[in-house]
């Protein structure tokens, strides 16, 4: 059975911090979704920008793409001042799905636990509260990030940040499927 304080933190995370801050992004979440190893408390899918095929056209003809170039104003770094809102810069993105794991920890026994440290995203947090996060600091694993939440204000910050890692197409078809099952 759930505690407060862990519904709070759950239901903190389901918006917490988009890779890509734009009302236009696809973000979709579930909980307890199963992994590999066991089940990840939440687990969050959203658009980012896999890749910038971005390029400056003032040389080259609007019908060939090439990846990001510096910028052709002599003395100038791209993107400059200059580049942006210019007809001739193009941009060109192609999106991706970022995956992210959450492991919710409400007290330092419940961390040093055997159990749920399900991480297999692309990027992947402990959200623990901010009585605990001195006692847990040195015993996260290099890689994966901390997130605190004040369960006063009701507010999170990353107090450290997390790896990106890659994970294969079928790892990503896995959560996205047992994730579907939570969604209908």
């Amino acid at each position: 059975m759930e505690t407060e304080l862990t519904k709070a933190i759950k239901k903190r995370l389901h918006y917490f911090r988009p890779a890509m801050n734009s009302s236009m992004r696809t973000i979709r979440w579930a909980e307890e979704v199963r992994t590999e190893t066991g089940f990840v408390d939440v687990i969050r899918f959203e658009d980012y920008i896999a890749t910038n095929k971005s390029y400056c056209s003032r040389e080259q003809p609007s019908t060939q793409y090439i990846p990001s170039q510096p910028c052709k104003i002599p003395g100038k770094a791209f993107p400059c001042e200059e580049c942006r809102g210019c007809i001739y810069h193009k941009h060109v993105y192609e999106l991706g799905i970022l995956t992210t794991c959450f492991e919710v920890k409400i007290t330092v026994s419940d961390f040093k636990s055997e159990n749920g440290h399900n991480f297999h995203g692309n990027r992947n947090y402990y959200a623990v509260p901010v009585e605990i996060y001195n006692k847990i600091e040195s015993l996260t694993p290099p890689g994966i990030g901390i997130i605190v939440f004040y369960p006063k204000s009701q507010h999170m910050i990353v107090k450290r940040e997390s790896e990106h890692r890659e994970i294969s197409y079928e790892e990503l078809a896995y959560m996205l499927y047992d994730a579907l099952k939570k969604w209908v």
